[in-house]
């Protein structure tokens, strides 16, 4: 004899095994809303960053160095323009306007050749960066805590693959300002972090502020915003071949050139997610010097590197250990 258990659903009654099923579907449902309210939110943050006007210090740590910047930024009918104020190591202001940018170094300091955004970008251009790099990674809504005297959502972004580190961001909950963003490892530990200590939103900002205050040499320069297509879109002749790299990664820069302290034929290469950056070199061995063996690891960079018919080849990039490996072996020489 065939027994048929009920539960009561309201005022009627339903086969435990329709309320089972009932209950997967709600739990699907309840699971792709939160993931819907996660993206949704990181869009309205990504708006928040460039169209809200704020002023705010933060920290950028990274392994064992620290360094502070006060942002100061405002969106109106003139544009996007934003101050970057280095307050601890090299001396330096950042004025940006749209994609012009000027950085005012002291007299006699010497001026950086490279060109990475002081404070890395952080928070708007982390975000337009993260916006590409979202077909590869999970993102839930997480715990409510507080960031710089500000009510903050913590969202949680996980790689769906074990080649890039995950991210922890915490979103003012009144305004959606991206407050805090940590880089995370698998087990957990915080690899790189930025975080507002003080921020003021919503805020008039005079026109002061934004010129620079510091007086010295000054450079210039438009940012270029690497288009990423597929891997191939730009050209190579090359006898190398890198036969592996995580999905989603692009070749977005290639150069050969010569070093001039040795005279060495250098070829580097920059793949790139959006997110992440992987860069790649591959140099004539000249003359007996040290070279990097195997694994090294610095904060959230880690490099691998070998020799490969007579030239040292490295990779180095913002990924996990095992991801500059995978690619350092695949890596491959054609005569």
């Amino acid at each position: 004899m065939h027994v048929l258990f009920h539960i009561v659903w309201g005022n009627k009654k339903m086969p435990i095994v329709s309320r089972l099923l009932m209950g997967a579907i709600l739990t699907i449902v309840s699971i792709s809303a939160y993931a819907d309210n996660a993206t949704a939110l990181l869009e309205r943050t990504s708006l928040a960053a460039k169209h809200l006007n704020y002023d705010g210090i933060f920290a950028l740590q990274s392994g064992d160095k620290l360094q502070s910047i006060r942002i100061i930024h405002r969106n109106n009918e003139q544009g996007e323009i934003e101050r970057l104020i280095s307050l601890s190591g090299v001396e330096r202001e950042v004025i940006r306007t749209d994609d012009s940018v000027m950085c005012v170094y002291p007299d006699g300091e010497k001026m950086q050749p490279n060109h990475q955004p002081l404070g890395r970008g952080f928070p708007s251009d982390l975000l337009s960066r993260l916006r590409l790099a979202m077909p590869y990674y999970n993102e839930t809504l997480g715990e409510q805590g507080r960031v710089a005297g500000h009510q903050a959502q913590e969202v949680n972004l996980i790689p769906k693959d074990n080649y890039r580190y995950a991210y922890r961001l915490w979103i003012a909950k009144d305004n959606d300002l991206l407050l805090q963003s940590d880089l995370l490892a698998e087990d957990g530990r915080v690899l790189e972090m930025f975080s507002f200590s003080s921020v003021e939103m919503g805020i008039d900002i005079p026109e002061l502020l934004l010129k620079p205050q510091m007086q010295g040499n000054t450079i210039s320069w438009d940012r270029v915003k690497p288009v990423l297509g597929p891997t191939g879109i730009i050209e190579l002749q090359s006898n190398w071949k890198i036969a592996w790299l995580p999905q989603g990664f692009n070749l977005i820069v290639y150069q050969n050139r010569i070093k001039a302290r040795n005279g060495a034929a250098v070829e580097q290469r920059v793949y790139s997610d959006g997110l992440s950056s992987i860069s790649v070199f591959m140099e004539k061995i000249r003359a007996r010097h040290s070279h990097l063996h195997g694994g090294s690891r610095i904060g959230a960079v880690n490099a691998f590197g070998s020799i490969i018919k007579a030239h040292f080849v490295t990779v180095v990039g913002s990924v996990p250990a095992r991801t500059v490996e995978k690619i350092g072996n695949s890596i491959q020489y054609n005569d």
